[in-house]
């Protein structure tokens, strides 16, 4: 009997099985090399809008984003044309591949209701915005405008999707104002009023640590104490994040029962969890007749 006929079939097969663990291994460890958000994989069930498209969610959990910590393969590039009169910018937004490669709107996943999140921030941490660019064209640009409230480099952070990979992908820039920059003054605060509304928020224990989930309930209500009809605003009833003293990034919070399917409540709950201590600047984004309001509260962290 020829000894090496019989052990080949088995050798064939061991072999196979190293050649498919190594491919499994190598995968793990790309995959683990990648910068991502909490969110992962968009393994989550696919909703389907009102036009039939298909969203996905951008980032379900609280977790911050340090910038300082991750890198990401895209970049952005800014110009903005100003405005004699009113200083209002009219911003183009290039977006590519650190490889060149430009990435065109029908390249996007719809998240949240739209295809792009663009959120900017004075330097002094006052003055937040959220912008939805739109796509001039299939080249990477896209277009929005910004009217400014301070002075000194915005930051700009830019979020989306490619479809290719449906994994959250994060581009940074800045785009300046002239004038002095000022600095961020923080006092813990869980309570604001802006145009009138009141913005309270409960949940917040008196020691705050690194690494931990908090939920933290939003609830809205007129200056005078009064119920307010909060409208759907990119499918939800409202929306916070959060920006820390040292700049290294931002959280982009969403509401915890368009996330589990909780059941619709008088306010909304979110998961707030950073990993380094500090100040942190949170803005509450609701809709009321039509126009928005952001509430403003500061948390010290440990």
């Amino acid at each position: 009997m020829n000894v090496h006929e019989v052990d080949s079939p088995k050798k064939g097969s061991v072999i196979s099985v190293l050649v498919v663990t190594v491919v499994f291994v190598g995968l793990y460890f790309v995959l683990r090399a990648l910068p991502d958000a909490e969110c992962g994989f968009l393994l989550y069930e696919e909703v389907v809008n009102a036009d039939g498209q298909i969203e996905y969610c951008a980032t379900n959990h609280a977790g911050f984003l340090d910038l300082t910590r991750l890198e990401y393969p895209v970049k952005m590039d800014l110009d903005a044309e100003v405005a004699a009169t009113t200083g209002a910018r009219a911003v183009q937004l290039d977006l590519a591949t650190k490889g060149g490669m430009s990435i065109a709107p029908h390249e996007l996943a719809i998240t949240h209701t739209e295809k792009m999140h663009v959120m900017l921030i004075d330097p002094s941490l006052e003055d937040y915005h959220h912008v939805h660019p739109q796509a001039d064209g299939l080249d990477g640009t896209y277009r929005f405008d910004f009217a400014p409230q301070r002075a000194g480099a915005y930051r700009v952070f830019t979020e989306i999707v490619p479809l290719r990979t449906k994994r959250q992908v994060i581009a940074t820039g800045e785009l300046s104002v002239e004038g002095a920059a000022g600095e961020p003054q923080f006092e813990r605060a869980s309570f604001s009023e802006v145009d009138g509304l009141r913005f309270e928020l409960s949940g917040v224990p008196e020691s705050l640590r690194t690494g931990r989930d908090y939920k933290l309930s939003l609830d809205v209500k007129s200056s005078d104490g009064r119920p307010v009809g909060l409208e759907s605003i990119m499918g939800a009833k409202g929306h916070m994040v959060a920006f820390d003293a040292a700049k290294k990034g931002f959280a982009h919070m969403h509401p915890v029962d368009s996330v589990l399917g909780e059941a619709e409540r008088d306010y909304l709950a979110f998961l707030f969890n950073v990993p380094n201590a500090g100040w942190y600047r949170l803005f509450a984004q609701v809709q009321v007749d039509g126009r928005e309001v952001f509430g403003r509260f500061d948390l010290f962290v440990e």
